[in-house]
């Protein structure tokens, strides 16, 4: 204010206020030309304060509303959505003035008491919701702040992008691998961690783990996890985001694939691709790291190595030579300094020791770098640093070093991320579940069946399936790390916490506080498993030990439902992918070496054996339990051939396999493939087993159901009739592999459009499967759910007891939101047919809402030719028609009755069901659209498909075909009316 009025006085001069003749005037105006910088700077300082007086009084705002919450709401779910706003908004303002004030002036916009209470008052309202960043920051990283403040304007600071309002802001940091940009950008995240409600990250370094890190974005909103939720819900999200993509490295993936649409959010991305620079829009667009700078790569070397300060000349001089000769590049000077640290050398000599380190590997290189130039001498500082780190601890006779040693071999072949020590423990205790419960499972008294007699054939083939089984059975033990071998119950946690700490020490790995879990630098990942000490024999056998770690710590069901299982199926996706890669290359390099050989019997293939059938089922496991289809059913028809080959389909592995490979193809609609193989496995239990053995009947039932899906319902009837009267017989009434097979005929009879006999067999399951299992069990919530849909019609009217049954799909609904999420398969067909409810009872505008928002859904989780997608479809027609709203509803039904789009589960020679009821429905629209043609040339198409569903001529005799029939009659009654009228009227006119 003083420097104001002295400017003011300045100014106006001795002679006042009031200009006093032209020679007066002029010299005011002079003088105040002169003053205009000072006047321009003044006046952006009291814009500053303003700015300081509108964010403290927002802080204010917000202390006043925590304050009132009660004692039990404090959270960020307590705020409403206004004050949340605001308090990313005053924090974000806060955080570009900053730089800004100070490149400007010594002065901060911002004063210090209004900074520090804000910033408080942000930390306690807790403004961020999710955090998650590729590794925690170092305690040793340095340098780089003016490039931290700058990026922290650019983004932060609206008036820098005016011009760009409606561009989603993107940086890009390119360099050199292990320069730092990972880091930096984790840096930038951790510092502004209260302007973001969610701070997220993915691995773009192939597209198998952009998959994984986006699924588990996904996860974090509470989506079906895969890459195409987790972008929508950036997209749509209103909260502020931050999104880093590291290592964006792989040129067969275009970047702009894995931006989220719009403009919404922050993204940094890390690569090394220089082209890559090209998105940035916001600022200078790019950063480019190439080496620290002189002082910054010192001090990083001496802090890591664990000099005293303050440090010598000596020391000063000594560390400059070093990171000279390492580039300056940050991962190789940290490790470096570790090296110190360790005494594994001193900063004497430590160039001496790097340069035998470099030497060695040049000697034992097998073959020329992939990367050369620049990027291949940046690689090789970095492998010489780790290399000596290495040496040294091979070198140290120690239990802890040891383990060390042979855990981040191992670790080289998960995935570099996501390391979690349960993955490791669960692979000792697992197994040990698995084993008392299948004892326990051994003993039970099994249910009496007369199965049939062996023949001599069928025994002697079991005796030898026994014996080849004891000669090829493992003896000496499974392959791994020394730290997880369970001998006599031996196994020590404290052990295998010893030898992670020392690798975290050597910053070998890094523990993520957030996610309990460790990460390697992917230079390290790649440069333990590739290097040239490391022989081909060697990687089988670490990769093999990988594998079986992560196989060991999965359990087979139903021990897979504890929670400890179900938390890690996400988490183990990109190990497994990760191993079954590694081991194929290392399975086509001893392919190679052996072309190489004129004698091969040194180095032979195992082949596929039991090891890896187990292996494999098991991975196929996690792949169909995170949505993996595709690659689950590789594994599983590879693991199907090896095991019938070998044990036939007389064996139960064999036909478990079959019918896990059969479930696999049902969730992906292919329904025809899935009921070749349930017959398959139908047949060799009759035949080995008997026709009336649990197994059968099991088989039957799945049968059954099968033949419901793909229009063949008399056969599937007898199936189902058939099983439910022997299980009855044999297990009882009440078991509930009875009361299964009621809920599936129970939905047979609904197509039957038996709807009494329908709900009479839906409510003994529901009773039954509750007092079996709980009423909030899957099995029970089908039941709940189809008796809920057999109190309407399929036409969408109300049976009986409408109200009732749009109860019992909320209660349904809210089961599966709670326990499978809110994008999981059976959560969107519960709220599908909670539509259908609240269609039936005449709430169109809410049935529309619902289906509206979830077969988006649908289509994107789950593709758009699922049976659930056509369905939701058609049911939203449905609800179109029936608000008078004709033109949309036929575009909508039309598209839906596509022959193609039922492909998969319908037989050569006949109808899916759901385009059937599809044509009905498009048919009744017509027909109160008053397009009595149209109408009649649906039906007739509909006749013919009637005609054709099932096969062999048996849709005729479907009680639909009368009710089809009859709607036809009327339809030409109809039409003839109107031709004589419309006659009649062409006499009057004449």
């Amino acid at each position: 204010m003083a420097r104001l009025v002295l400017l003011v006085e300045d100014v106006i001069g001795k002679d006042g206020i009031a200009v006093q003749g032209k020679r007066d005037g002029l010299k005011k105006a002079l003088r105040k030309q002169s003053k205009d910088d000072d006047i321009r700077e003044i006046r952006l300082q009291i814009a500053s304060h303003q700015n300081s007086l509108q964010i403290a009084l927002s802080a204010l705002n917000i202390c006043y509303i925590r304050a009132s919450q009660t004692s039990t709401s404090l959270g960020l779910d307590a705020l409403s959505d206004k004050i949340e706003y605001w308090g990313f908004r005053f924090h974000r303002e806060l955080m570009a003035s900053q730089p800004k004030a100070a490149k400007k002036n010594n002065d901060k916009a911002i004063s210090p008491t209004v900074s520090a209470a804000v910033t408080q008052i942000a930390l306690e309202v807790s403004l961020n919701k999710h955090f998650y960043i590729p590794r925690a920051v170092s305690s040793m990283f340095t340098g780089k702040a003016d490039l931290l403040d700058d990026l922290r304007h650019c983004l932060f600071d609206s008036s820098t992008q005016m011009e760009k309002q409606h561009v989603q802001k993107r940086f890009i940091v390119y360099g050199l691998g292990g320069s730092g940009k990972t880091e930096f950008c984790c840096k930038f995240a951790q510092d502004n961690r209260q302007s973001f409600w969610g701070v997220f990250w993915i691995n773009a370094s192939s597209p198998e783990s952009v998959q994984h890190t986006y699924s588990a974005i996904a996860h974090a909103g509470g989506l079906e996890p895969n890459q195409r939720a987790a972008k929508d819900w950036l997209a749509n999200l209103d909260h502020p985001w931050l999104l880093i993509i590291d290592n964006a490295d792989d040129l067969n993936t275009p970047l702009d694939t894995l931006f989220p649409e719009g403009d919404r959010g922050i993204i940094l991305v890390t690569t090394r691709n220089p082209l890559n620079r090209l998105h940035g829009t916001v600022g200078e667009g790019s950063y480019h790291f190439e080496k620290l700078a002189e002082a910054e790569a010192n001090d990083l070397l001496l802090r890591a190595a664990g000099e005293p300060t303050p440090w010598s000349a000596t020391a000063i001089e000594y560390a400059g030579k070093i990171t000279d000769r390492l580039g300056c590049l940050a991962l190789a000077i940290l490790q470096a300094g570790k090296a110190i640290a360790k005494r594994m050398a001193t900063l004497s000599n430590y160039l001496d020791v790097y340069d035998q380190s470099w030497q060695r590997i040049r000697r034992f290189r097998r073959k020329p770098s992939a990367r050369a130039g620049k990027d291949g001498t940046v690689s090789m500082n970095v492998y010489s640093s780790y290399e000596i780190i290495f040496r040294g601890l091979e070198a140290t006779d120690s239990v802890t070093t040891q383990d060390a040693v042979q855990l981040i071999k191992m670790f080289s072949f998960f995935s570099w991320e996501d390391l979690r020590v349960d993955v490791l423990t669960n692979s000792v205790q697992h197994p040990k579940r698995q084993l008392e419960y299948d004892k326990a499972e051994a003993v039970k008294p099994a249910a009496k069946v007369d199965a049939p007699s062996r023949s001599w054939k069928q025994m002697f083939k079991g005796w030898a399936i026994w014996a080849a089984m004891k000669l090829n059975a493992d003896r000496t033990g499974p392959i791994l790390p020394s730290v997880l071998q369970d001998e006599r119950g031996a196994f020590d946690e404290d052990r295998l916490m010893d030898a992670l700490d020392q690798l975290n020490q050597l910053s070998l790995i890094y523990y993520q506080d957030a996610t309990d879990s460790y990460s390697m630098h992917p230079l390290i990942h790649k440069w333990v498993r590739e290097r040239p000490q490391m022989s081909t024999g060697e990687q089988a056998l670490w990769c093999q030990a990988a594998s079986t770690t992560l196989s060991r710590s999965i359990l087979f069901p139903p021990l897979d439902e504890t929670a400890s299982a179900v938390s890690l199926r996400r988490h183990l996706v990109p190990h497994i992918s990760h191993v079954l890669k590694c081991a194929k290359g290392i399975d086509d390099m001893l392919i190679e070496n052996q072309k190489d050989r004129r004698s091969t019997w040194l180095m032979t293939r195992s082949g596929f054996g039991r090891l890896q059938a187990i292996e494999w089922a098991k991975f196929s496991l996690i792949y169909v339990q995170n949505g993996y289809f595709s690659e689950a059913e590789a594994l599983q028809v590879k693991t199907r051939d090896y095991v019938c080959a070998r044990l036939g389909m007389d064996h139960i592995a064999a036909r478990r396999i079959t019918l896990f490979l059969a479930g696999t193809y049902s969730l992906q609609v292919r329904t025809n493939k899935a009921g070749e193989l349930i017959n398959e496995v139908l047949q060799a239990c009759r035949e080995f087993l008997g026709p009336h053995h649990p197994e059968t009947l099991r088989a039957m039932n799945m049968l059954g159901a099968c033949r419901r899906f793909q229009g063949r319902f008399k056969e599937g009837r007898e199936l189902l009739e058939e099983a439910i009267g022997a299980m009855s017989e044999k297990l009882g009434p009440e078991h509930e592999d009875t009361l299964e097979a009621m809920t599936n005929l129970g939905g047979l009879m609904y197509m039957y459009l038996d709807y009494a006999e329908a709900r009479d067999l839906h409510t003994k399951a529901v009773d039954g499967l509750t007092k079996a299992l709980g009423g909030s069990h899957e099995k029970t919530l089908i039941a709940k759910e189809s008796l809920a849909m057999a109190c309407f019609s399929f036409e969408g009217d109300v049976l009986v007891r409408g109200e009732a049954a749009h109860d019992l799909m909320v209660e349904v609904l809210a089961e599966r939101t709670s326990k499978l999420g809110k994008e999981h398969p059976w959560t969107l067909f519960a709220v599908l047919n909670l539509a259908r409810s609240k269609r039936a009872l005449g709430d169109y505008t809410e049935a529309e809402t619902l289906l509206r928002t979830t077969i988006p859904i649908a289509q994107r989780n789950l593709g758009e030719n699922h049976f659930g997608t056509l369905a939701g479809t058609t049911h939203l027609a449905q609800v179109l028609a029936r608000q008078g709203r004709f033109d949309e509803a036929e575009q909508m039904f039309n598209d839906v009755i596509q022959r193609h789009r039922y492909a998969s589960s319908a037989r050569a020679d006949g109808e899916h069901p759901d385009r059937i009821a599809a044509l009905w429905l498009l048919m009744g629209c017509y027909q109160t659209h008053s397009k009595t043609d149209d109408a009649i040339q649906v039906g007739n198409e509909l006749l013919k498909a009637i005609g054709t569903i099932g096969g062999e001529g048996l849709g005729l005799l479907h009680p639909f075909a009368k009710r089809l029939e009859s709607r036809l009659d009327e339809l030409s009654l109809l039409r003839a009316k109107s031709d004589d009228i419309s006659s009649g009227m062409a006499l009057i006119a004449a």
